[in-house]
């Protein structure tokens, strides 16, 4: 019956659980103990509304919320599996709920089938039972697809299971609790109440079991050191390696001790110390996992691993953990476009995070520095084709071949005013002859005929024109 499964549990099992829901938890296991309350008090003549096969948010059908199926053949493609851990975790299903157990196969189950792309797990647990705890810690933590955890309240064992989310975490809200990370030990001694009842508890060991209880005993006793030793320093020392690695490079190194002590935190408290990533709601972890599982599919992987745990933690933005969404950031999820007021008032919002080195910009500023780019690098182009240019003439810059340029004209014009430097050239054109003719014909053919050789063959019948 149910009800057994529970009372094994609280009779049998270790658990790591926030203090008030100890002190809550504590009277139901005292009325199962005294037989208060039997299985037949769990009876209920109604029919109770049988629990679905699995739970899915679909982005094109959101606003209808959370819905149940039979299958996950039934899942629209592209949706994100929904698991809620509430209430005190235990390993196998009772009247309160699923167990880890059960949880941790719809996981794997989800995480298989292709209508699936991410998990959400949301937690209202102030922890459980450490029985088959280090299991369901290890589905979560090694999910093939993106797990955020969406923690109203992840404490203790809850904590240990929920921190390994390779999609990190988000806070819901400024009153969400999360911590109480460390082991605390606590059993009743009801030798005082056996004895007004006339019972008197009689306690014997094999000769060898020298230790057997010893260390209940001793703490029974007033000496609490080999309990500590023996159990709780052990555990614990699990529990921390266990947040340690699922939280690497996140928690606070100055509050690191504070923070494994088994404090717990409310809110805003949760992103600065790096517990949680970033402050948020249902529909923003729901976003949030589906911003990773389309950069896993972008990147080409079926993995959210392949995109490496630092970078999904990394939902604080630019790995500020300090960093909450504001208003104005919030205002711009799911829109096309962004004003230049809405800009501005996002990147103030930025800049009072202490975020450097990024920001907000239109898309006609986007354009703007796309065109100047492009300028950019004609110009680059440009340059570098110079530099070939002044390197070809063995010059290093456009000043100095602008030197040799003149240094070499000087010395031209240097060079033509020596002796014998002036240059010739023919001057005849096109119709006119090569030889000089003064302005006066009659007077060249005069100068021709007194020549002496011209005279000589005036007498010359040859050259007279008259035949004999």
């Amino acid at each position: 019956m149910r009800i057994n499964t529970l009372l094994s549990a609280i009779l049998h099992g270790a658990f790591l659980l926030e203090a008030t829901a100890v002190q809550t938890f504590m009277p139901l296991a005292a009325q199962l103990l005294t037989g208060q309350i039997s299985a037949s008090s769990w009876d209920d003549d109604e029919e109770k509304e049988p629990i679905a096969a699995c739970y899915a948010i679909t982005p094109h059908a959101a606003a209808l919320g959370v819905i149940g199926y039979n299958a996950l053949s039934e899942v629209p493609a592209g949706s994100v599996a929904v698991h809620t851990i509430a209430g005190v975790m235990l390993p196998e299903d009772t009247w309160f709920g699923m167990g880890t157990r059960t949880i941790g196969q719809r996981i794997q189950a989800a995480d298989a089938h292709e209508n699936i792309v991410a998990h959400v797990g949301v937690w209202r647990t102030p922890g459980g039972s450490t029985m088959g705890l280090e299991s369901f810690g290890s589905v979560i933590a090694n999910t093939q697809k993106p797990f955020v955890s969406y923690a109203e309240q992840m404490c203790s064992a809850g904590y240990w299971a929920g921190s390994g989310a390779n999609g990190g975490i988000v806070v819901g809200g400024r009153t969400a609790m999360i911590g109480s990370i460390g082991t605390k030990v606590e059993f009743l001694d009801f030798t005082g109440f056996f004895e007004k009842m006339g019972i008197k508890p009689i306690s014997v060991t094999a000769t060898a079991s020298t230790n057997k209880n010893a260390a209940f005993d001793q703490a029974i006793a007033g000496n609490i050191k080999p309990i500590q030793k023996e159990l709780l320093d052990p555990l614990n020392e699990v529990f921390l390696s266990t947040v340690r690695t699922n939280r690497d490079g996140k928690l606070d190194a100055k509050q690191e001790k504070e923070l494994l002590s088994g404090m717990v935190y409310i809110g805003q408290a949760n992103v600065e110390n790096g517990l949680g990533d970033v402050l948020g709601t249902f529909d923003d972890a729901v976003a949030l996992a589906l911003q990773l599982a389309e950069e896993a599919d972008t990147a080409g992987t079926s993995s959210a691993q392949s995109v490496t745990p630092s970078t999904l933690h990394n939902v604080s933005l630019f790995a500020k953990k300090n960093l909450t969404l504001g208003a104005a950031m919030l205002a711009l999820v799911n829109k096309e476009t962004v004003s230049a007021e809405e800009a501005t008032a996002a990147n103030a919002e930025l800049t009072a995070a202490g975020i450097k080195g990024a920001a907000i910009i239109t898309e006609a500023a986007y354009d703007d520095l796309t065109a100047k780019a492009e300028q950019l690098t004609t110009a680059q182009s440009t340059i570098q084709a110079t530099e070939n240019a002044l390197k070809a003439a063995g010059v290093t810059s456009v000043a100095e071949l602008v030197k040799q340029r003149d240094d070499f004209k000087a010395d031209a014009e240097k060079y033509a005013k020596l002796p014998g430097a002036e240059q010739t050239g023919a001057i005849r054109r096109e119709g006119e002859s090569d030889v000089e003719e003064s302005g006066d014909a009659d007077a060249n053919q005069k100068l021709i005929d007194e020549l002496p050789h011209n005279k000589v063959l005036d007498g010359n019948p040859l050259f007279s024109g008259k035949q004999g």
